[in-house]
């Protein structure tokens, strides 16, 4: 009777390791067909959207160029020079409305296939806004002769060539839309037919294991409820102890903090722009993947609510040393040095803060390259929070006025910053300078070369190098990636 039993169980085993297996395998099935039908969908989808687009672009090209032709044939016509002056300004707006679909445009290609039939598009296009400035010369000099056989000689060409580009890039798009239905319509009928299979199996396991774990059913869903219970009342106390926490620090940052503004009235707006600072650099970090083992958005948020606190110490400082005019002497400036030893043990007897936050306050004046103070250590012994906030402090410092150097200018601080790498960790710099922006969109800054241009986008990194166009030329300057540009910079 046992080795029957035995027997029995062994093969209930059995088929139960069978049934998951096949369940496991149905399941994963589907969901790895479902997840291939989005991704398939949606890239056809992305597919229909851009070759659309890419059309109405060559429509419009189209379209501007047979104004433009117009347009030269009336100046041809035309012997008033009143009204050949109408025509040029009609051009010269019409040739511009060219060039800005064509860059248009040229933003929305990819592939190297279509990059090559743009780039002949775009080289016949300035060809035929070649042409016809050349036409219009001969025209206002009264060679109409000339000027018609230049229109129906090498402007025939050039619209003759666009039309060619033109057509041959729709008929790529054509191409494209064909292959990514055929794959979609290809990929829906094998998710079609593999979806009723591992279906069919899938509820054939599904009725094997009910019946086999009937019997366990009761238990598990009390075991559970119970689970439940006490998951909840153990998040409720969790929940409870952290808002003490929360509330306690938040509270002695702000008495701290007014604290020290009573004492140094700049030190008080340090610290709060300081604060501010921790918050870009600490947020671009995470959304960089930089200390993402350590930088959760909470701890971003107690970073930014303990930020004040970096310079608690400098209220042990005496006010001799702390509100000098001038620079200090050696034995001042190692007085001063204390400021970081004395924050991390006013905030230790607190008992209220973070090793890090503790760790942050202690070390925000060391160095990568163990060159700094209280105790001299190197990048792979400063917390992260402490790399974080000395890049902060640093910036603030620069642009900020103190009684012994006047600020300087956002521009020369980041020069600066970006010169200390030996210094500071590269991952916090980095962050601070992908937060940063000097030059916001549509300001207007003067070129070494001489010209005034707009900026269109700020680069991150390249936070002194966001690329611009010229007001005059149009000309379009990538200060970040383009070398032949490296020689242009920002002046003001």
């Amino acid at each position: 009777m046992k080795e029957r039993n035995s027997a029995q169980n062994s093969l209930a085993l059995r088929i139960s390791l069978l049934v998951l297996l096949a369940g496991i395998i149905g399941g994963a099935g589907i969901l790895l067909l479902t997840l291939n039908v989005k991704d398939i969908s949606s890239n056809y989808q992305t597919i229909i959207v851009t070759a659309y687009r890419n059309k109405e672009y060559m429509d419009e090209i189209r379209s501007l160029l047979y104004r433009e032709e117009a347009l030269v044939y009336n100046h041809i016509r035309s012997d008033d020079p009143a009204q050949m002056k109408t025509y040029e300004a009609e051009e010269k707006q019409l040739a511009q409305q060219i060039r800005g679909m064509m860059r248009d445009f040229e933003n929305d290609i990819s592939g190297e296939e279509r990059e090559r039939l743009f780039h002949n598009l775009y080289s016949n296009g300035l060809a035929y806004l070649s042409a016809a400035e050349n036409v219009f010369t001969l025209s206002r000099e009264m060679d109409k002769r000339t000027a018609d056989y230049y229109v129906s000689s090498v402007m025939a060409d050039n619209i003759n060539n666009v039309n060619t580009s033109i057509n041959e890039l729709k008929y790529l798009v054509d191409e494209e839309l064909l292959t990514a239905k055929a794959e979609l319509d290809h990929s829906f009928e094998n998710t079609r037919t593999t979806a009723f299979i591992c279906t069919i199996a899938l509820v054939f396991v599904v009725l094997l294991v009910l019946f086999l774990c009937v019997g366990m059913t009761s238990n598990l869903e009390k075991y559970k409820r119970q689970l439940e219970t006490e998951l909840e009342q153990k998040r409720a106390e969790l929940t409870e102890h952290n808002r003490r926490i929360m509330s306690i620090q938040n509270n002695t940052v702000i008495g701290m903090a007014n604290l020290i503004e009573s004492r140094d009235g700049d030190t008080g707006t340090h610290i709060k722009r300081t604060r501010a600072y921790v918050s870009l650099i600490a947020n671009a970090a995470y959304n960089e993947g930089h200390y993402r083992e350590t930088l959760t958005p909470e701890y971003i948020e107690l970073l930014v609510k303990a930020a004040p606190m970096h310079d608690i110490g400098k209220i042990v400082i005496p006010d001799y040393i702390l509100q000098k005019p001038g620079k200090l002497t050696d034995e001042e400036f190692e007085v001063m040095k204390q400021h970081t030893l004395f924050g991390f043990q006013i905030l230790l007897e607190k008992k209220a803060f973070s090793d890090g936050i503790l760790k942050g306050v202690l070390q925000h004046h060391e160095k990568i390259n163990g060159r700094g103070y209280p105790q001299r250590i190197d990048g792979r012994h400063i917390h992260k929070y402490a790399k974080i906030i000395s890049v902060a402090d640093v910036f603030d410092a620069l642009v900020t006025d103190r009684p012994y150097k006047s600020a300087f200018s956002k521009r020369d601080a980041v020069e600066m910053v970006m010169a200390m790498t030996p210094e500071m960790d590269l991952d916090a710099m980095k962050s601070f300078l992908d937060s940063l922006i000097l030059y916001p969109v549509d300001s207007i800054v003067h070129l070494s070369n001489g010209e005034l241009a707009k900026v269109v986008e700020n680069v991150p990194t390249y936070v002194l190098r966001p690329k611009v166009v010229g007001l005059k030329t149009g000309k379009v300057y990538d200060l970040s990636s383009d070398l032949a540009y490296a020689n242009i910079v920002i002046e003001s």
